[in-house]
C-alpha cells in the first residue's frame, strides 16, 4: 500500500530517507527505464537500447544494468559505482503531482509528493530531506532534478520514437553474450540505431532531427552500445568472487 502526500517542510520536518542499497530492494532491478534528455549522461556509464514490448509493441528506452534477473551490477556496499544513475531509480519514494489551478484553463502546478509508506522513509537514519531552518536539503535538490527528467521525459521519449519510426532507423539487435564461465545471456526485443540508415538520411531529414534535438541522441545511443565490455567486465568479476 502507499500513503502518498504532498511534500512540506512543516509535517516532514524531521523526515529522512535511507539510501543504502543494502537496504533497498527496488535498486536491484537488471533494466531500467529512461529518457532521451537522460542519454548524454547515461550513455557514458551504461549500454542504452530501445525495448520494443511484444504485446504492446510500445517503445521504450532502456538502460541494461545487469545481465541476470534482480541484478544490478554497478551497485555496491557503498551505493552506486556511477557517475550518473538513471533518474527513474534516483527519485527513490518521491514523485510529481498536480494542484489544480483555481481559474478555468489554469495549467496544473506540479507539486513534488512523497510515499510515507515506503520503506525508505522514517525519522531515524538516512538523507535529510530539509534542513534544520526548513530550507532545502542538498539531496532534495537531487531528487527535484530527477523527477524534473521524469516529468519532461515521456514527452521527450515520444518525440524520439515518432521520428525513428518515420524515418525507418531501428535496428533490431541480437545481444548474444558469451562470459568467462561459459554462460551466455541474450537480450531479445531491443533494438539500436542503424548507423547507415542515419548517415545516409537527407538534408532536410537530419534538420528535422536537429530541430527536435534528437540528433545528438541518437548518435550517443549508438555509442553507448560499447559499454556492453564494460557490463561484461563486471559480471565475471563477480563471478569471480563466487
Amino acid at each position: 500500500m502507499s500513503n502518498i502526500t504532498v511534500l512540506n517542510n512543516i509535517d516532514h520536518s524531521a523526515l529522512k530517507v535511507n539510501v543504502n542499497p543494502a537496504d533497498n530492494a527496488s535498486l536491484n532491478v537488471n533494466r531500467t527505464q529512461v529518457y532521451a534528455s537522460e542519454i548524454a549522461d547515461l550513455q557514458k556509464e551504461f549500454p542504452v537500447l530501445i525495448y520494443r514490448d511484444e504485446a504492446t509493441e510500445v517503445l521504450q528506452l532502456h538502460a541494461i544494468l545487469g545481465l541476470e534477473k534482480d541484478e544490478n551490477l554497478f551497485l555496491d556496499e557503498n551505493g552506486w559505482t556511477t557517475r550518473f544513475v538513471p533518474s527513474l531509480l534516483a527519485r527513490g519514494p518521491f514523485s510529481i503531482g498536480y494542484k489544480q489551478g483555481v481559474e478555468e484553463g489554469e495549467k496544473p502546478a506540479p507539486m513534488i509528493c512523497i510515499d510515507l509508506d515506503d520503506d525508505r522513509v522514517n525519522e531515524h537514519s538516512g538523507e535529510d530531506i530539509f534542513l534544520p531552518m526548513g530550507g532545502e536539503s542538498s539531496y532534495l535538490q537531487y531528487i527535484k532534478k530527477a523527477l524534473q527528467t521524469v516529468e519532461s521525459g515521456a514527452q521527450y521519449n515520444q518525440t524520439l520514437f515518432a521520428l525513428v519510426t518515420e524515418m525507418d532507423l531501428l535496428e533490431p539487435v541480437s545481444v548474444e553474450i558469451k562470459l568467462s564461465n561459459v554462460e551466455q545471456v541474450k537480450l531479445n526485443n531491443y533494438f539500436t540505431i542503424n548507423q547507415q540508415k542515419l548517415a545516409a538520411l537527407s538534408g532536410d531529414q537530419l534538420m528535422r532531427l536537429n530541430q527536435f534535438g534528437m540528433l545528438g541522441p541518437l548518435y550517443l545511443l549508438m555509442a553507448s552500445m560499447g559499454n556492453f565490455q564494460r557490463l561484461i567486465a563486471l559480471k565475471n568479476a563477480r563471478n569471480a568472487m563466487i
